[in-house]
């Protein structure tokens, strides 16, 4: 019970850390990128469009790593090659040494999250949807301490010279989680099954593939849901309070739907995903901050959903599915984001929200079809 208690306090302390110079990381990148080396936006989108991509694709051999080496190594080299893009950010005199860095912030990413993930799923067998609730909720209270750090960076300390100190000391901390995390004992190593079974679509789950890839196309990117807020508020102030009584609303809900996945049937979960999704979106149109407010109840519930379902489910190759489902769902939330952006531009600021009601009923249908169990 005690090691079950150290693991749990290891690894969600490993993800706020990660997760804090994460959201530093990419909340300053694009101001260094325009107004510190002077890009134009083209080479904006093409070192972020890169770097989102490549994050998603990475993902799925993380969670291979994860499954046929210790996945004390794969969180260990996740953290390695996320402080080696945060030494040569701050090294940067050019954009192309920046589009490296975000090359090694992707391999960062896609080693870490797949393998907590399945050491989160490997190590408790039951109450997951408790666990993985935790582990969000450290996930996201270092979203809220990361984008205020990289406020008050922004606003303080933003030169030339103080964000290449700022990145350097994030790259010295990384390293030195690495070599605390490699050459101590406080993860055990994991014994690792012999992988003889080949690979089909029925370790993967694909109607659970299909559902949550559909409901992740409803979950735009949060700069859409911030302009929407503003579009409402008009002011800019007003608008970053209530993204931060956003944020703490999803790290209490997160909580709250970890205890009610544990305790209602999977399917009364899904419909319950997919109703508040239905709506959030129609909200957005009318009251966007109460849209907003309601968002946070539905990602919450989202994530629980898919990361208690897939550790419960999953029995083979574990890394790897959730490889690939990270990958999935970073892919439709990307297209959803491109398809949003360009219905904002050309017809209306609702249109997209429309959409994400139409695609939340849509999901409310496979349920049915699929009968989750």
């Amino acid at each position: 019970m005690k090691e079950s208690k150290k693991f749990l306090l290891i690894i969600n302390l490993l993800t706020f850390m990660f997760t804090v110079f994460l959201e530093i990381y990419e909340t300053l990148l694009p101001f260094i990128l325009v107004n510190v080396l002077g890009t134009s936006m083209m080479i904006v989108g093409l070192v972020e469009g890169i770097g989102e991509l490549l994050s998603n694709f990475l993902k799925i051999l993380g969670g291979y790593f994860s499954d046929v080496k210790d996945n004390k190594k794969v969180l260990s080299f996740g953290i390695l090659f996320f402080s080696v893009a945060n030494l040569l950010i701050a090294l940067a005199k050019k954009w192309d040494i920046l589009l490296f860095s975000v090359i090694f912030k992707s391999f960062g990413e896609g080693f870490f999250a797949p393998s907590r993930d399945t050491s989160i799923s490997t190590k408790f067998k039951k109450n997951l949807g408790k666990f993985f609730a935790i582990n969000k909720i450290f996930e996201n209270f270092g979203e809220l301490v990361g984008v205020f750090l990289a406020f008050l960076i922004s606003l303080y300390l933003f030169n030339i010279t103080d964000f290449k100190l700022v990145f350097l000391i994030s790259s010295v901390i990384l390293l030195f989680a690495f070599f605390i995390l490699t050459f101590s004992n406080i993860i055990v190593k994991q014994k690792k099954e012999i992988l003889k079974k080949r690979i089909t679509w029925k370790i993967l789950y694909p109607e659970l593939l299909i559902y949550f890839s559909l409901l992740s196309f409803v979950n735009l990117g949060y700069s859409f849901y911030i302009l929407k807020v503003y579009e409402y508020t008009k002011e800019t102030p007003k608008t970053i309070l209530i993204y931060l009584i956003f944020i703490l609303f999803l790290v209490i809900f997160t909580y709250i739907a970890g205890l009610l996945y544990d305790k209602q049937p999977l399917k009364m979960f899904f419909y319950t995903m997919s109703i508040l999704y239905f709506i959030t979106n129609l909200l957005f149109i009318f009251n966007p901050i109460l849209g907003i407010i309601l968002l946070a109840i539905s990602e919450a519930f989202l994530e629980i959903g898919i990361w208690g379902t897939l550790g419960s489910k999953i029995k083979f190759r574990k890394g790897f599915v959730f490889g690939l489902y990270h990958f999935f769902i970073g892919i439709f939330t990307f297209v959803s984001s491109i398809i949003a952006g360009f219905m904002w531009d050309n017809f209306s600021s609702n249109y997209p929200f429309l959409l994400g009601a139409f695609v939340s009923l849509l999901s409310i249908l496979l349920i049915r079809v699929f009968k989750f169990q």
